[in-house]
């Protein structure tokens, strides 16, 4: 082969080799490109998932940076500071807290940039409804890329932690003026069970009017162990000469037969309350009393041993004789006073009867008189010839006469008692028919004088807005 036509196959060659290395790189960079492509969606969509959870976060978060100024926030750190992000971003921080909190604020970012521990602490800030929300910080300084210096700061709503610390502490200082209080009635009632210990034996001793004894629950029997002062006194024995004796000997023969009973109710637990019973003293004279027994002192399921308090009643019942007799009079005197006093409400009826009968005889004699005395001679006026005037005046007088003469009577109405003086003679002359020209010559007034006296007479007679005729309702008036 001449040289030069191996020189162009080598030529060739080296093309071709290079036309598949170049397409071999090609390759690896569309793969390579590829894999970017990849990588960097998914370091966007970290970016927007991590923006979207710091944005959406419950918890506030914001960059300030070292004058305090905004740099980032979330929606939740811009609504609790009250303002719209817009506005927040750029502004300072202490701008939007509470006057009292800013001294707190300068203090805390101190804290912040100072160290690279946590700095926390406590702001206020107004809520918008003349009040103030509390919100507690934390915060941890940064380096920015510019290498300024940051601070990351989380802000949480605690007023009502706060409120509820506040309300806690009321109720524990509530608490311990309660448990002061009660510790003093506790010292205070020790203080008296202790004077009322001291006590016991002395008042059980000086009980003179009830008898106090206490027995021992045998089977069938109870058996005197303790023989009080007032027991002494009361049944006429000592106590050293009925100890261990039965409780037989204070009762009457014929209530010895329910001794076993009583005892075994006893021993059951079954007190005896306040029940009415025959006793006996020493010398055998009876005598009522009122007995309680109440069993203790337990022991397999059985009572040992029971306590009785003992009362003569006699002056008792002696004063209830007396109660009783003068109830009886007292009774006796309440059926002869009720006697008398229906004797009294008969006639007292009678009286009332005679005086209705009175009063109807006057208003008829009143009512005869009237027809007999007065008509007449207003009659023979009306025919005397006299000016219109003249019979409208008579026409009033005849009218009031017989307002005048109505039994039991005020003839004016609850209604018509409203008017004035002279709103009811404006009424009168209404009710006869006159119209507002002539009552205004009758009464020598303007006719919108009279024109106003008939508009009020509507409003009390509640016809305001009403078609009924004034006149047709003073009609219907009594």
């Amino acid at each position: 082969m001449p040289e030069g036509d191996g020189a162009a196959v080598r030529g060739a060659d080296d093309r071709e080799r290079l036309v598949r290395e170049l397409r071999s790189h090609r390759i690896e960079l569309e793969r390579q490109n590829e894999e970017l492509r990849l990588a960097r969606a998914e370091v966007e969509a970290g970016l927007q998932k991590y923006y979207e959870l710091y944005d959406c976060a419950p918890v506030g978060y914001c960059t300030v940076d070292g004058a305090g100024t905004i740099r980032e926030s979330n929606l939740a750190g811009a609504l609790l500071l009250g303002v719209d992000r817009a506005r927040l971003l750029g502004g300072r921080i202490g701008d939007f807290v509470a006057e009292s909190s800013r001294n707190g604020l300068a203090r805390f970012l101190e804290r912040s940039f100072s160290t690279e521990h946590k700095a926390t602490g406590e702001v206020s800030v107004p809520n918008g409804e003349g009040g103030e929300r509390y919100l507690y910080l934390e915060g941890s300084s940064f380096e920015a890329a510019s290498g300024e210096p940051c601070c990351r700061i989380a802000m949480m709503d605690v007023t009502a932690s706060r409120q509820t610390s506040i309300e806690l502490e009321h109720y524990r200082y509530h608490l311990e003026e309660l448990v002061q209080q009660r510790t003093c009635e506790l010292e205070e009632a020790n203080a008296r069970l202790r004077g009322q210990t001291e006590n016991v034996r002395s008042i059980y001793q000086a009980l003179d009017s009830i008898g106090l004894i206490v027995c021992h629950l045998e089977e069938h029997d109870a058996r005197i162990e303790i023989f009080s002062a007032g027991a002494e006194k009361l049944f006429g024995s000592n106590q050293k000469d009925v100890i261990g004796r039965s409780l037989r000997l204070i009762l009457p023969p014929e209530g010895r037969e329910a001794m076993a009973d009583r005892v075994e109710r006893l021993r059951q637990g079954q007190a005896m309350q306040a029940s009415d019973m025959t006793l006996v003293r020493r010398s055998g004279v009876r005598f009522p009393a009122v007995v309680s027994v109440h069993p203790f002192a337990r022991h397999a399921g059985r009572f040992t041993r029971a306590v009785g308090a003992f009362r003569d009643i006699s002056e008792l019942m002696l004063i209830q004789e007396k109660l009783q007799a003068m109830n009886d009079e007292l009774e006796l005197r309440v059926k002869e006073r009720t006697a008398e006093l229906h004797e009294s409400n008969v006639a007292l009826k009678v009286l009332l009867n005679k005086r209705e009968e009175d009063r109807l005889a006057l208003s008829e004699q009143i009512l005869a008189n009237t027809a007999k005395l007065v008509d007449p001679y207003l009659d023979r006026l009306m025919a005397s010839g006299l000016t219109d005037p003249q019979r409208v005046l008579v026409d009033i007088l005849r009218a009031n006469i017989e307002e005048l003469t109505v039994p039991f009577a005020t003839a004016i109405s609850s209604k018509l008692s409203r008017l004035t003086p002279a709103e009811i003679q404006v009424a009168n002359l209404v009710k006869l028919g006159k119209r507002t020209k002539e009552i205004a010559e009758i009464m020598r007034l303007s006719p919108g004088t009279v024109g106003i006296h008939r508009k009020n007479i509507r409003r009390k007679l509640e016809l305001t807005h009403k078609k009924t005729n004034l006149q047709t309702m003073l009609s219907t008036v009594p």
